[in-house]
């Protein structure tokens, strides 16, 4: 999701310049107390998170979001495990800080591993150094850690791909909506042009469809029109895709299908549709227009083919419904 894809490298950076500014407090706690080697640990650390929001906030666009929170977050966490070699009591409390961190910026099963084998490197540096148990009751703490945080990072990612799919589908027809239907155009017709393989579009509206509204009201035609978007689906091949503009007019996606091929599989939805049964209006039918995109021979554009879709389906209403149309 677009607003989600903007929001998270936000987030991550502000964390990320806290963080920083965390460390900054803690190198001078620790170069109060003459612990110098933490000072050197934690300076570096404090560099790398204040290096990567720096990069985050000057960039307009986050290039490799995720490898370069990958990246910067892992650096971290190496540090803290050497640091923790000769001094693991007092970087222990590092750990859960960069823990969280990671289950924030990067993916859930990316920070797993990080926080785990950064929790097994200290464990056992804490087991020589201090004993079992505190090796124990720091395990035992950073797992409940891990736990909660892995707990809250699915349920987000879950709640993210709902909104995802809120955002690209119709509410009432459940086909994806016309704005991603040009997301979606635009992408297949980059790759028409590298594949050089035909891409088509068909329009189709369901004839008559006002008088339809006017005799049976709008609960009666929007059931129809979800039935319609049911039977389509059912009918489209795999790797086309179906979408409706909101108001009464589907469209489905065919990459790799030529003109001739578009109109015979337009012409066999034409049939079926035509032979189906349907409840209250009993029959329909439905008027199709096809376009189709052959890379190399004119420009291509995603508001080109659908304005090409639409004049097809028109010539098709014009001369006289229940028929396909190849613009």
């Amino acid at each position: 999701m677009r607003a989600d894809d903007q929001l998270q490298p936000k987030v991550v950076t502000t964390l990320y310049l806290l963080g920083a500014a965390v460390m900054l407090l803690v190198c001078i706690q620790n170069y109060r107390y003459g612990l110098y080697p933490l000072v050197y640990s934690g300076s570096i650390i404090m560099t790398v998170l204040a290096g990567i929001a720096i990069y985050f906030r000057l960039m307009s666009k986050a290039p490799r979001f995720n490898q370069a929170s990958l990246w910067s977050i892992g650096a971290c966490l190496v540090i803290v495990a050497y640091a923790g070699l000769e001094q693991a009591i007092e970087v222990k409390h590092w750990a859960f800080a960069l823990g969280l961190l990671a289950f924030v910026a990067l993916k859930h099963q990316q920070a797993m591993v990080m926080t785990s084998l950064t929790a097994l490197a200290l464990a056992i540096c804490l087991l020589f150094q201090d004993g079992i148990v505190s090796a124990l009751s720091f395990a035992t703490s950073y797992a409940l850690l891990i736990a909660l945080a892995s707990t809250y990072a699915k349920l987000q990612q879950q709640r993210n791909r709902t909104l995802v799919e809120l955002e690209i589908h119709d509410p009432m027809t459940r086909a994806y909506n016309f704005r991603h239907m040009e997301d979606t155009l635009e992408k297949e017709i980059c790759r028409t042009d590298r594949t050089s393989k035909a891409l088509s579009l068909v329009s189709l509206e369901v004839d008559y469809f006002p008088q339809l509204l006017d005799l049976h009201g709008s609960s009666t035609s929007q059931d129809l029109l979800r039935q319609l978007s049911e039977s389509l689906r059912s009918m489209i091949r795999a790797g086309d895709s179906q979408y409706f503009d909101g108001e009464h007019t589907f469209y489905l996606l065919l990459p790799c299908t030529p003109s001739e091929g578009v109109v015979v599989i337009a012409e066999r939805i034409r049939r079926s549709i035509e032979e189906s049964h349907w409840p209250v209006v009993d029959s329909i039918t439905i008027s199709l227009g096809c376009t189709t995109y052959v890379p190399n021979d004119e420009e291509g554009s995603a508001q080109v083919l659908i304005h090409n879709a639409r004049i097809a389906l028109i010539e098709a209403q014009k001369n006289g419904h229940n028929r396909v149309c190849h613009h």
